[in-house]
């Protein structure tokens, strides 16, 4: 089935996974950070320059083996992705709750500034004065998107924090936007028009595919 949803003014079609998405296999996570450098050729001192908003993170979804029912439904979604026009949403299926004390109804703090491409989210809404409400590892979902936690998260004594995220931010958050720290999930395509599956006489399919952040 396919939802539609209003990403930075563009219409964008979400293809609902499989009831069996949480029992993924395996994930392998990538991360990327667009970093150019330059060599000087007679000191060998390198000159880096980061562009911000390029990070982004992406990976590889193994299914475990499935039976030819389950195979139906998974590659029926993916064919619905028309390649890579379409999104997705997934979460890390071994994170789906924080460690950190995650005490309080957190959401964005507008009052302060905050940008596309920006690595610090501005919350309010926590329990004030309390240490390790999010620790480094943690996920968080603001809007569609996907963030990972960098560092301890405290709240200091209005409730307020800052919380330092990869990837940066895509669209300024909305001042009360709530976050969501259980089961969170960001957006996602196909990495490549290609998927591909193997059915072998265990009547078994294999299916991994690519993805990436929906941009």
């Amino acid at each position: 089935m396919i939802s539609l949803i209003s990403l930075n003014g563009n219409t964008v079609g979400v293809v609902s996974l499989p009831a069996s998405a949480g029992s993924l296999q395996s994930i392998d996570w990538n991360f990327t950070t667009a970093v150019a450098t330059v060599t000087s050729v007679f000191t060998g001192q390198v000159q880096a320059q980061r562009w911000p908003g390029a990070d982004a993170l992406s990976g590889t979804a193994t299914l475990p083996p499935l039976t030819q029912i389950q195979a139906d439904q998974w590659i029926s979604a993916l064919m619905q992705m028309q390649g890579m026009s379409n999104a997705f949403q997934l979460g890390d299926p071994m994170k789906k709750s924080p460690r950190g004390s995650a005490l309080g109804s957190p959401t964005a703090d507008a009052s302060v500034a905050m940008v596309a491409g920006g690595q610090v989210l501005r919350t309010k809404g926590w329990t004030p004065s309390q240490l390790n409400l999010l620790l480094p590892g943690d996920y968080l979902q603001i809007g569609f998107r996907l963030h990972r936690v960098l560092d301890g998260v405290n709240s200091d004594s209005s409730g307020k924090a800052a919380i330092n995220i990869f990837p940066s931010l895509r669209e300024p958050p909305l001042d009360g936007q709530a976050l969501a720290l259980f089961n969170p999930v960001g957006l996602f395509r196909l990495a490549s028009n290609k998927v591909t599956w193997s059915s072998g006489v265990d009547h078994l399919t294999r299916l991994s595919f690519q993805f990436q952040e929906y941009r």
